[in-house]
């Protein structure tokens, strides 16, 4: 601790895939607290190829590499994070899930007697289809130094594999919740003109989401179908790209009511919060998904969440009846009634945006880096520099 009242900080490397803008104001913040810096092993990401990362690195302060490497597969293979550790010399290392980026870290970490902690957000359900991989899951399990879960879901799955639960501190995957909703307030006043401009109706349902078989968008689509039959005041807005996109639209056109649907493909994270914005309802009807941020960010735009119980932050962030409510999508008939029930009772709507707003509270980017340092030990570090 007397080094650390000298102005030495511990220096800390996450090893990170891809930069996934929304987790970097964590990052920033995590290694503004340390002398810190990202490892990410590659800078165009397999899911989204459209980001612009050099325009979003931008924005933070942290410093960063990218590492030399190749892909097979939609696999990246990096050993040179090896020399990139040893040239940078890190105390700490937090590598990012359970790949062989992380295991040459774990490598590096025991021969030079360094901490290594694992963060995570897998869960029992996007691990189902891994049996064989779990062996090494459990060997690295069993050999780390602590654990990052980014939700409860995370946390009880890592201790299924043999995680010590004292040695898994959960830091909700999040954003930064109070920049997210300055945003939101200036495009509030462009409401109307937005709506207008993308011709949506009265209320407006929101879903983004990749447009893949397992998001579940299909079901959404076979509930708004049931909606629509006796709501002309709605629309339905779904923002993303993907390989089922051309079935969605043409599912729509069969039924007759792709006149309430649009579909605004691919819109840039820079640009996202403006659709939030003008939106009154958010729907995540997923059928796997190991978090889901996009919750988060409904939530600070002041919109309730319908989220299904198999996104792994839904019993994280959803309170039914305050915030939103946790559904099963496969289950179209009451998602039908409850987005009924809510969008033609306007107190209700009104009292879970409120509730929406509020909660976002709870998950801000300053509370997960916190959670972030004590899981690595270094809580009187984070409280230190907080203070000074």
């Amino acid at each position: 601790m007397e080094d650390i009242l000298k102005g030495k900080k511990i220096r800390l490397a996450i090893v990170h895939p891809s930069p996934y803008p929304v987790k970097l104001p964590l990052f920033d913040i995590v290694c503004s607290k340390t002398d810190g810096i990202m490892i990410f092993s590659t800078k165009d990401s397999v899911d989204h190829p459209k980001w612009n990362i050099d325009e979003i690195l931008k924005q933070f302060t942290f410093k960063y590499v990218f590492l030399p490497g190749f892909r097979i597969k939609k696999i990246d293979i990096r050993p040179s994070v090896f020399f990139y550790l040893l040239r940078y010399k890190p105390e700490v290392i937090v590598a990012t899930e359970f790949n062989l980026q992380t295991i040459f870290s774990y490598f590096y970490a025991k021969i030079f007697n360094k901490r290594i902690f694992i963060q995570s957000n897998a869960t029992d359900q996007t691990d189902s289809s891994l049996k064989r991989r779990k062996t090494l899951r459990r060997w690295l399990i069993k050999h780390s130094d602590g654990f990052i879960a980014n939700s409860s879901n995370t946390k009880n799955y890592l201790c299924s594999l043999g995680a010590n639960p004292k040695k898994v501190t959960v830091s909700i995957q999040t954003i930064d919740v109070h920049k997210w909703k300055r945003t939101i307030g200036e495009y509030s006043c462009l409401r109307e003109k937005l709506r207008e401009k993308l011709n949506l109706k009265e209320k407006v349902l929101l879903c983004v989401s990749r447009m893949q078989p397992w998001k579940g968008v299909d079901f959404l689509l076979e509930a708004f179908y049931n909606i629509s039959k006796t709501l002309d005041n709605i629309s339905l807005l779904l923002i993303g790209e993907g390989p089922e996109k051309q079935n969605l639209e043409k599912y729509c056109i069969e039924k007759g009511f792709l006149d309430k649907v649009q579909f605004a493909g691919y819109i840039q994270p820079s640009e996202i919060q403006k659709y939030y914005a003008i939106s009154d309802l958010f729907i995540f009807p997923t059928l796997y998904d190991p978090f889901g941020l996009v919750v988060i960010e409904a939530l600070s735009s002041g919109l309730p969440v319908l989220c299904s119980k198999y996104a792994g932050s839904a019993f994280d962030l959803i309170k039914d009846g305050e915030n939103g409510y946790i559904i099963d999508p496969k289950d179209v008939n009451k998602m039908s009634n409850l987005i009924y029930e809510i969008m033609t009772n306007e107190n209700r709507l009104q009292k879970l945006k409120i509730g929406a707003l509020e909660s976002a509270n709870n998950f801000t980017v300053e509370k997960s880096a916190e959670n972030f340092l004590k899981a690595i030990k270094l809580d009187t570090i984070y409280k230190y520099f907080t203070n000074s």
